[in-house]
């Protein structure tokens, strides 16, 4: 128990806090709490001293501003931004639902107006063409045959009218024949009965009678039978004409059903609606395609975008108090932002007849006189429209303050300020124009130019501007 007893008291011993350690520790404390207002304060001195000696050490200029001067600046009506639009352009579907075979065009390609531009697979299509012409033969063929069957009924009939004609004139002939026995039995009668002639004259006489009136018969008979059979041409002759008649029916439903499977099958190529560029591919082989107003589910509709850039002009926004100055037919010099040194000469093609609320601005369609090679669609413009006079091809010129210009090396230049530094632009200096001068190539206008640069002044200098 005592062990026990003695251990406790020792542990509890080894958990006391040492007041004197505290003590110590607290003068430390204040020593560094003392020390830490005089250091901040030298720490701030040092840099102070720092940012004194970086500002002495920072040149000091005055800074002008380059500007892009047009000719035009006195006949300007309105200046708008716009963006180039093709006047003709379409997204080009399919007219049947199927699967794409191949794509002949690729982006940039230029197609000629109804060049095939891609493929649809047509095996059907090819397989009812097929049975449309089979079927066109077999009504031709009908048709000959019918017409070789007119033919024979028209020669049948033809042989009967000869006969009847030959029967007729048979008839006759049999007809004069008995009455000219019927009168020599007449006057036979006669002379008999006078006793000038013998009875077997008489006799004779009878019998001939007799004879011809059996052959007027026989010919009346057969006149009847040939007259019955010419009928009976005369029918199939008609028969052999409607016979034809429904042939060639059939060859026109054959030639209509093949026109059809032709014009279906044809749908399968997709061919430009126009001459013009291809935009994009909007489809892959491989994938189905079908007309716009199907919206069948899964399917793609446009399988290429073309535009006709011959037929590109530019629309811009024009603000609503400024629309009054424009009309229909005024002049307007338009500019690529991609080429700023050409200038292109056009006129205004619309004004739309509604606004924007919104922005209150009005649509405004500017035509190139001439559209130039360079555009393409969505490229950004400017257009700066133009009462009378002018010169809409004059060249823009880009002036800097004369006092901007200096020489560094062989090679004359400015200083253009970035920031707070500045950067040499190398520049080919051109004519005065009061106290400013034109600058060829480097800068394009709007910038920000130190005057009268000091010889020390260097590229990648850091400046600071005078108030």
């Amino acid at each position: 128990m005592t062990t026990d007893s003695t251990k406790s008291t020792a542990g509890l011993q080894s958990l006391a806090i040492d007041k004197g350690s505290m003590r110590r520790r607290g003068g430390v404390g204040r020593f560094v709490r003392g020390a830490f207002w005089p250091l901040l304060a030298g720490a701030a001195v040092l840099f102070a001293g720092a940012w004194w000696l970086n500002m002495a050490s920072v040149t000091e200029v005055t800074t002008g501003k380059v500007q892009r001067v047009t000719p035009l600046q006195d006949f300007e009506l309105v200046t708008a931004i716009g963006y180039l639009v093709p006047r003709t352009r379409a997204s080009v579907a399919s007219r049947v639902q199927g699967r794409l075979a191949r794509v002949l065009v690729d982006e940039g390609d230029e197609v000629a107006a109804n060049a095939l531009l891609a493929e649809i697979e047509r095996g059907e299509e090819d397989a009812d063409v097929a049975r449309a012409v089979a079927d066109l033969q077999v009504a031709r063929e009908g048709v000959r045959i019918a017409a070789a069957n007119l033919a024979e009924s028209e020669a049948a009939r033809a042989s009967a009218e000869a006969t009847v004609a030959e029967r007729k004139a048979a008839v006759v002939a049999a007809q004069a024949t008995h009455v000219e026995r019927d009168a020599n039995l007449r006057r036979a009668e006669e002379l008999f009965r006078a006793g000038v002639s013998t009875e077997a004259a008489l006799d004779g006489a009878r019998e001939g009678r007799d004879v011809a009136r059996a052959l007027a018969e026989v010919a009346a008979r057969a006149l009847e039978s040939a007259e019955r059979r010419i009928a009976e041409a005369r029918s199939r002759v008609a028969v052999a004409e409607a016979e034809l008649v429904s042939a060639r029916s059939r060859v026109s439903a054959a030639e209509a059903t093949l026109a059809r499977a032709e014009a279906t099958r044809e749908n399968t190529f997709i061919r430009a609606p126009f001459a013009g560029t291809i935009l994009r591919r909007e489809a892959e082989p491989g994938e189905v395609v079908s007309p716009a107003n199907t919206g069948a589910s899964g399917s793609k509709t446009a399988v290429v975008a073309m535009a006709d850039f011959r037929t590109l002009e530019v629309e811009v926004d024009v603000y609503e108090r400024d629309i009054a100055r424009i009309t229909a037919g005024t002049l307007c010099r338009i500019v690529l932002d991609s080429f700023p040194d050409q200038p292109h000469a056009g006129k205004v093609r619309l004004v739309r007849p509604t606004a924007d609320r919104s922005k209150a601005t009005i649509k405004v369609v500017a035509a190139f006189d001439a559209v130039p090679a360079v555009a393409r669609p969505e490229m950004s413009a400017r257009v700066v429209f133009v009462k009378g006079g002018g010169d809409l091809l004059a060249m823009d010129r880009v002036e800097a303050p004369a006092g901007a210009l200096t020489r560094r090396g062989e090679q004359d230049g400015v200083f253009v300020l970035t920031g707070r530094k500045v950067a040499f632009v190398a520049v080919q200096p051109g004519e005065r124009v009061g106290e400013r001068v034109v600058l060829r190539g480097g800068a394009g206008g709007g910038e920000q130019v130190v005057l009268d640069p000091p010889a020390s002044l260097q590229d990648g200098a850091e400046v600071r501007v005078k108030d």
